[in-house]
């Protein structure tokens, strides 16, 4: 084979691969799906909730006739246990509005259910809690649990969870000899939000994109945090305007909470 034809068969071999390499990037392209419509996806889950909370139970008589410490739990009404009372009929709904990429506030809604306020005080969202909790989806599979209490700063958690924490407060607790500690009095209850207060379209480890999460919480301690050290407290610097994003009102680039200025 002369020059000439191997240099054009190398051409012809260069041109398939280039080919057949953008053939491939135009697929992948085609394959990544956009986000779905924030508005329609918030009401669809929002029905989604309701029917879980309408056709299940947590263990509320034990709340009711016991002083000692009691773990939440959720079950499905049906016999023997239709003759409980639903979610639905226990919880709060509130609304809070989530600011989209294009700048439209979407109503979300969220549920809280208290089964022990607590003694103490109420988290603001940007306060550090200690806290176990256990997280599940609306098919009760659990994607995460703190057996022991941990602290969270509340500016570093999914929103649902930060809103929902605030209907909740502290509990009282005694330190031993030993140096251990035992709570009591404190708040206790479930958290149910969409998907746009937790992680929307992003799949977390065991959550999948688009899923509704389930916090069940004990709240022992809260601590009211000054992150910029300025001396006012962050929960009064954080999101005033109820879009669910931190503060700038200099618009410098840095949140309230964490500008000095």
């Amino acid at each position: 084979m002369d020059v000439k034809n191997r240099v054009f068969l190398k051409k012809i071999f260069f041109s398939i691969i280039i080919f057949i390499t953008l053939l491939s990037s135009c697929k992948k392209e085609e394959e990544i799906a956009l986000p779905r419509d924030v508005a329609e996806q918030a009401s669809e889950e929002e029905v989604k909730l309701e029917e879980f909370l309408s056709s299940h139970f947590y263990n509320y008589e034990q709340f009711q006739f016991s002083d000692f410490p009691i773990e939440i739990s959720i079950d499905t009404i049906a016999p023997p246990n239709d003759n409980k009372t639903a979610l639905i009929n226990q919880v709060v709904k509130k609304n809070v509005k989530v600011k989209t990429s294009s700048g439209d506030l979407i109503d979300h809604p969220i549920y809280t259910l208290v089964a022990k306020e607590g003694s103490g005080q109420s988290p603001s969202r940007a306060d550090s809690t200690y806290v176990s909790y256990e997280g599940i989806l609306l098919n009760k599979n659990q994607f995460d649990r703190s057996f022991e209490p941990i602290w969270f700063d509340l500016t570093t958690v999914v929103r649902g969870f930060r809103e929902g924490l605030g209907a909740f407060k502290s509990g009282d607790f005694t330190v031993d000899q030993n140096n251990i500690a035992t709570f009591s009095n404190y708040g206790q209850g479930i958290i149910f939000m969409p998907s746009g207060l937790g992680y929307y379209n992003q799949n977390s480890g065991a959550i999948p994109e688009y899923s509704p999460l389930i916090f069940i919480i004990n709240l022992y301690l809260v601590k009211k945090t000054d992150h910029d050290g300025d001396g006012i407290l962050s929960g009064l610097e954080y999101d005033n305007d109820g879009d669910g994003l931190p503060d700038d009102t200099d618009e410098d680039g840095l949140a309230d909470y964490l500008d000095q200025d």
